[in-house]
């Protein structure tokens, strides 16, 4: 749990609190909106199957919408599994390391990796969004043929709010890397470091 302690001279400023929780908060309401797409995307699988089965009558539609549907939120849903710590990292030795040791390995990665390859994957991912867009692009396997721009302009959204979570990710690497000892909670996969230090509204 977090508590409202303000920090002093060991540990990170309130304003970076406040910043790293407002980079949260993004990836929060982002990941957990984004998983309403289920809802849909469950009732397009199940009218087909009830279409299919039960009326003969087979849709051209559910398909593709399931498939859009869930590439967007398969997408978008990543920064916050990143926040959660739900992305796979080999536990059987991160797990058995200090607090400090955690904290600089993760931030010589997301610094020397993690942002670097996301900044190649933004400049793709946009020339791959914008070309189907100005194309008004279809899928052109699919007899129904729905315009498939959509779910491509969630590969730079997705990239946006995965450099916005990286940055969090990476200053909490660095104070724990710095002052070894977590301010956040964390999310390894059910291991918790310490109990962290909540930013005031």
């Amino acid at each position: 749990m977090h508590t409202d302690t303000k920090t002093t001279g060991n540990g990170p400023s309130q304003s970076l609190l406040n910043f790293v929780a407002r980079l949260d908060w993004i990836s929060d309401i982002t990941g957990k909106g984004v998983s309403f797409l289920v809802l849909p995307m469950m009732y397009a699988l199940l009218h087909e199957v009830v279409a299919r089965y039960c009326f003969n009558a087979p849709t051209v539609w559910a398909g593709d919408v399931a498939l859009i549907l869930f590439g967007i939120y398969f997408m978008i849903a990543s920064p916050y599994c990143l926040k959660e710590g739900m992305h796979i990292r080999t536990d059987f030795l991160y797990n058995h390391w200090s607090t400090r040791t955690k904290g600089m390995v993760d931030t010589i990665i997301y610094i020397c990796l993690f942002f670097p390859a996301h900044i190649v994957f933004l400049e793709v991912g946009w020339k791959y969004f914008y070309q189907s867009f100005m194309q008004n692009e279809v899928i052109i396997s699919s007899p129904w043929m729905p315009i498939i721009w959509p779910m491509k302009m969630a590969i730079p959204v997705s990239i946006v709010l995965m450099l916005s979570q990286g940055i969090s990710e990476t200053i909490k690497s660095g104070c724990k890397w710095r002052y070894n000892q977590s301010f956040w909670e964390d999310h390894e996969h059910g291991a918790a470091d310490t109990c962290g230090l909540a930013p005031t509204e």
